[in-house]
């Protein structure tokens, strides 16, 4: 089967499976939802209780009406004055489940905290300020506090028995594309993973690559002889058998023969070497005490046609040594 028909058969089975699967996951409650939810279902007079006891970690404490209830929250919803370190602070609780406190609650609120001698002033709800309410309660130096800021305060003095044990409504629990997103990324790995043949060809259609000229780099990464002292062969090391098979045409057996030549001008210690007949190679030593032959024969054996040549290792002119002959490998 052709990756391509895989990969799409594992991106619709995974999709549809992700987003059957994901209703039936189980719900994790979140305890920031769940507990703005408890403050929007609270009465006006539990909401401020909470809030007098957040102040009251804060620092601050009840100035105490003696008009009004032993708790000191007002029952008709009014504002309620703090003090700290000898500083008034008049407090205000706009309530309402899930509201956007705008501008309204908040003007007026700087003169009112003047009229009873508060140094500043908060305004807390459960919901939230909208952008103009924020920059009216700045240039009036008003603290606003919303829910998502006021619930880790109020949280301590909360029972968790009491917060609602399922997600508020409206809450997903992750994305409809989720599991399309995920079975896009299965459908990849199974594309790449899947090992794809070709049906259009076969072995026999594969043609050999050409074989690489041989240059003297070639002769110095094959093992060299412990000796190269005996007259008739080098050691066995070196006569392997031909590693070049000897393709035939018109020319090939001298390419060959030039090509061993070239190869073998380049090593240390050779000046150059040339054919003098079909079967002797000369050899010219570049210095008298030269033996090039370690590295010579393998460059000659791979060539089965030319291993048995004659070698006549030639000494440099006006040099007292003599002409040597040597073998590499036998007929």
């Amino acid at each position: 089967m052709l990756p391509l028909s895989i990969a799409l058969i594992v991106f619709i089975a995974a999709g549809f499976g992700g987003r059957w699967l994901l209703p039936r996951l189980p719900r994790t409650r979140d305890p920031r939802q769940a507990g703005l939810a408890y403050l929007g279902s609270l009465r006006w007079r539990d909401f401020t209780r909470l809030v007098v006891q957040a102040m009251k970690a804060r620092g601050y404490a009840l100035v105490q009406d003696p008009r009004g209830p032993a708790d000191g929250v007002p029952t008709d919803g009014a504002d309620i004055l703090l003090q700290r370190d000898g500083q008034l602070t008049l407090l205000s609780c706009k309530y309402g489940s899930g509201s956007v406190v705008g501008t309204q609650a908040i003007m007026g609120l700087g003169k009112a905290a003047e009229l009873r001698g508060a140094d500043a002033a908060i305004v807390v709800s459960p919901g939230r300020f909208d952008d103009e309410a924020r920059r009216l309660a700045g240039r009036q130096q008003v603290e606003l506090i919303d829910g998502a800021q006021l619930w880790p305060e109020v949280a301590p003095f909360v029972d968790p028995a009491q917060l609602p044990n399922d997600p508020p409504a409206g809450v997903a629990i992750g994305h409809p594309a989720l599991p399309w997103l995920a079975a896009l990324v299965l459908a990849a790995i199974a594309w790449m993973v899947v090992p794809r043949g070709d049906t259009n060809a076969s072995t026999a259609d594969i043609e050999p690559a050409p074989a690489r000229p041989i240059t003297a780099n070639d002769a110095e990464r094959q093992p060299a002889p412990e000796s190269a002292t005996r007259e008739a062969t080098v050691p066995e090391a070196a006569a392997t058998p031909s590693a070049l098979p000897a393709a035939e045409g018109p020319g090939a057996r001298e390419r060959r023969r030039k090509e061993a030549a070239d190869a073998i001008s380049t090593l240390p210690g050779v000046d150059r070497a040339i054919w003098s007949t079909q079967s002797t190679l000369v050899v010219y030593l570049a210095t008298a005490d030269a033996d090039p032959l370690a590295s010579l024969c393998p460059l000659l054996v791979r060539y089965e046609e030319l291993a048995p040549s004659r070698l006549q290792l030639q000494p440099p002119a006006g040099s007292d040594k003599p002409v040597r002959f040597r073998q590499c490998r036998s007929y």
